[in-house]
Parts: structure tokens; sequence; C-alpha cells
């Protein structure tokens, strides 16, 4: 029961820390596209020192990237923006392994639980008195089920919240992909041929 409660109490840290940045970067993810386009539209000769002022989100991480790429064309820029997408993945994905291991394991050690809780009751049972142990035995039983219960609801709340995070991560991917091919539109039709 003790290795559940211990990966139970690590995954609700990571789970908190994953909603805290999710929800602080839809937040975010509101306002500043537009205003990285706007401000480039207007003044794009302070363009990268207004980036680097607003480089806590992953919009102007990227185009900062993108720039220190040195890119000469459109094809540099497109792949510069998919490296820049699959590291953001990367990012976006923090914690997965932990959530994988939690829904994996967790039941496993749930089940490990229920056995050795079994074979304790078992350790009770006197086979030349007939009823003496009941109590005991039954008892040692239930516990041991508990433990089963206790690993499938961590691996239940677990897979829940790693679906929620895994649907903000596509939407923000998307999100930041559509960016990209707008900032690359306006880049390019504004800069001299």
């Amino acid at each position: 029961m003790w290795p559940l409660l211990l990966l139970s109490i690590l995954t609700f840290a990571c789970i908190i820390d994953r909603l805290i940045f999710w929800t602080d970067l839809r937040r975010k993810s509101k306002k500043i596209p537009s205003l990285i386009l706007e401000n480039y539209k207007n003044n794009s000769n302070q363009f990268i020192n207004f980036l680097k002022k607003k480089n806590n989100n992953p919009y102007s991480e990227m185009l900062i990237n993108i720039f220190n790429m040195n890119f000469s064309n459109e094809k540099d820029f497109e792949k510069g923006l998919e490296i820049n997408l699959i590291n953001m993945n990367k990012e976006f994905n923090k914690y997965g392994n932990i959530f994988n291991l939690t829904i994996s394991i967790s039941p496993l050690l749930g089940l490990l639980g229920t056995v050795l809780g079994l074979m304790n009751s078992f350790s009770f049972i006197d086979l030349g008195s007939v009823g003496t142990n009941t109590k005991e035995v039954t008892g040692g039983i239930s516990e041991a089920l508990i433990s089963t219960a206790y690993g499938l609801i961590i691996a239940i709340f677990t897979v829940s919240f790693l679906s929620y995070f895994n649907s903000c991560k596509r939407n923000e991917i998307i999100d930041l992909r559509e960016f990209g091919v707008k900032f690359q539109i306006l880049f390019f039709n504004k800069s001299p041929k």
C-alpha cells in the first residue's frame, strides 16, 4: 500500500503542475498571437526586442528560435517551424512518462497488495478449528481488496487527466502551427524581394 500512496502523491503533484501550466498557457494563448502579429506589422525593426520581452510563451519562443536559425527562404522557415513544433511537443508532454507509468503500474501494485493481504489473511486460518478466526480472515480479505480498488482509482484518475492534457497539447500544437503559417505569410509578404 505504501508504494501506491507514494505513486499517487507523485502523480497528483505532476497533475497539479500540468493543470497550472495549461491553464496559464491557454489564458495567454488568447492574446499573445494577435499581439505578436500586430507588433510585427507595426514595428518590424524592434520586433526581436519585443519578442525577447514576451518570451515566456511558446509563440515568442518559437519565433526567436526560428530567427536564430537564419533562414533565407520560405522552405527554411517551414523547416524551422517544424523543428520548433517538435521541441514544443516535447515540452508540452512533460511528465508524460510518469503518467504512463502510473497508469500501467498502479493496478499491478494494487493486485500485489491484494495477493499479499490474502496470503496474510489465510495465515490466520486454523485448519483444526472451525469459525474461530473468521473476523481476522474476513477483515484481512476486505483490507486486501482495498488496495486493488485504490490502484484502479489511481489509474482511472490519471488516465482522465492524461487524456485532458493530450487534448490541450494537440490544440496548442494546431494553434502554434496556424500562428506560424500566418507569421510566415506576413513576413514573406512584407520582406523586400
